[in-house]
């Protein structure tokens, strides 16, 4: 029992130790990286919100496009009898 916590003990402090010692050079290896990764999803995240305000626009043009469309059809229906009267008058 005494051995496997004195183990634990040694295992842990080695541990500790080589944490301790790697630590800068993981942070100073990781931290471009994560830069560069911040980067790409503040690109990505710009990319996709100009995609979606596109596609919303374009969908709000079509709409507008078939709304505009419907009106000058109604118009257009009840202008007609009038003016065939007046071809054939």
């Amino acid at each position: 029992m005494f051995r496997r916590s004195l183990q634990g003990l040694v295992v842990g402090s080695a541990l500790a130790a080589v944490t301790t010692a790697l630590y800068p050079v993981i942070k100073d290896t990781f931290r471009p990286i994560a830069h560069d990764l911040k980067k790409q999803m503040k690109y990505f995240a710009v990319i996709t919100k100009e995609g979606i305000e596109d596609i919303v626009a374009e969908i709000k043009f079509e709409r507008m496009k078939k709304s505009l469309d419907k009106d000058i059809f109604i118009e257009s229906e009840s202008h007609e009898p009038k003016q065939q009267n007046r071809i054939f008058q």
